[in-house]
């Protein structure tokens, strides 16, 4: 009998012990068990062995309708969503003459900038909450206690909106934010690209912007294989040294006109350029014939051009010897090989040919040359030659490679 109670209290005290050394390993397997029998239940709802047998679902079984869904699945909404609800009434209301307030801002007067919200914030503090005011004018309500604390500055812009809608203008219409901002006057010189940029935004004027090209290059399968001097290294240490050049086709109410141009790849500036009704190599020859008239082609100088037919020819070739040219071609399809070509012709096409038509091939001839020698080479500035205008960086080289002439003694 006392061997009996001694071994139930061993046995207890054992129990005891075990549970309270090893607490984390039985938690951990009661935790298991009752994962395994809900799973077990769970999938036996799943296959129809479980049902409830409340009397909701019993008259939906008996009806013939679906038993619920799981309430843990969201069902979705039936029909249309709100937002297309409100569409479609407020396109009912339109249509029947009703004005819509939200679609009709700004139609008739600009939207008023953020420091006239302010004001109008600041004036009506005591009527309204600041929180419903930002909202409503779609204003930031810590932006508007900053502008308190700075002293409630007026933003008065309308010099500065004056002068970068004249410089645009006397561009006629072509500069961008940054060569607007190149050519504002000194007293803005403190502008940075992003205010001038919004100042263009608010008034509603832009840039051009560039068009789809097409390629216009057609090798000849039967010319000689030519070295690429360049390399896609556009630089060159003085002018007259580095020439590169390209063909485009301009259409015409009399048929197609063709450009051909030489362009420093120092100063970024047109030294020559022809135009003619046929695409030959003369074209090619008489524009770089142009160019060494007037002092823009050094000796053993590099053309580089694509693998045109005319820029492959034999004439060319013969030109290039007898005036101390070396000629360089561009891998075929490739228009990266010549992109400051490319890049000149794009800018002439979507700042001037795109924006006029031309009934007759001498209206285009007087728009192309007043677009090269009137504004490319004299008053457009290029970002690549520190925002300069090629002309004067051209007529700088010269001064300065120009002989000085000594002051002659007079004679007694």
């Amino acid at each position: 009998m006392l061997e009996a109670q001694s071994f139930r209290m061993h046995s207890s005290t054992t129990e005891r012990t075990v549970c309270y050394v090893q607490p984390s390993r039985q938690v951990h397997r009661r935790v298991q068990a009752r994962d395994r029998r809900l799973h077990h239940l769970d999938g036996q709802a799943d296959n129809g062995m479980l049902r409830r047998t409340g009397p909701e679902f019993q008259d939906r079984e008996q009806v013939g309708a679906e038993p619920p869904a799981r309430a843990c699945r969201r069902a979705r909404p039936q029909g249309r969503g709100p937002r297309a609800s409100r569409g479609e009434k407020a396109h009912t209301r339109a249509r029947d003459g009703e004005r819509l307030l939200e679609k009709s801002r700004g139609l008739l007067r600009q939207k008023p900038g953020v420091a006239a919200c302010y004001r109008m914030m600041l004036a009506e503090k005591a009527e309204f909450p600041v929180k419903m005011m930002a909202r409503v004018l779609g204003v930031s309500r810590s932006g508007f206690y900053s502008w308190l604390s700075n002293g409630c500055p007026r933003e008065d812009w309308s010099a500065e909106r004056e002068a970068v809608r004249r410089v645009w203008l006397e561009s006629d219409r072509r500069f961008g934010f940054r060569f607007v901002k190149c050519f504002l006057p000194g007293e803005f010189s403190g502008l940075t690209l992003y205010r001038v940029r919004k100042l263009m935004r608010e008034l509603g004027i832009r840039g051009c912007t560039p068009n789809a090209r097409k390629r216009t290059t057609i090798p000849d399968p039967k010319a000689r294989p030519r070295p690429d001097l360049v390399r896609r290294d556009f630089t060159s240490p003085v002018p007259t040294c580095k020439l590169v050049g390209d063909i485009t086709y301009l259409r015409t109410g009399e048929g197609w006109l063709y450009l051909s141009t030489v362009i420093d790849l120092n100063t970024r500036m047109v030294v020559g350029w022809s135009l003619s009704e046929r695409m030959t190599a003369d074209i090619v020859v008489s524009a770089l014939a142009s160019a060494k008239s007037r002092g823009y082609v050094a000796g053993n100088a590099i053309f580089h051009a694509d693998r045109g037919a005319q820029y492959t020819s034999r004439l060319l070739a013969e030109w290039a010897r007898d005036n101390d040219v070396r000629l360089s071609c561009s891998r075929a399809g490739n228009c990266h090989d010549n992109a400051v070509a490319e890049s000149f012709l794009a800018t002439l096409k979507n700042e001037m040919y795109y924006r006029r038509s031309f009934p007759t091939r001498d209206s285009a001839k007087h728009a192309v040359v007043e677009f090269i020698e009137a504004y490319y080479n004299r008053r457009r500035p290029r970002s690549t030659i520190g925002y300069k205008v090629p002309a004067e960086a051209m007529a700088a080289f010269f001064e300065r490679t120009e002989p000085k002439l000594e002051a002659m003694p007079m004679a007694a």
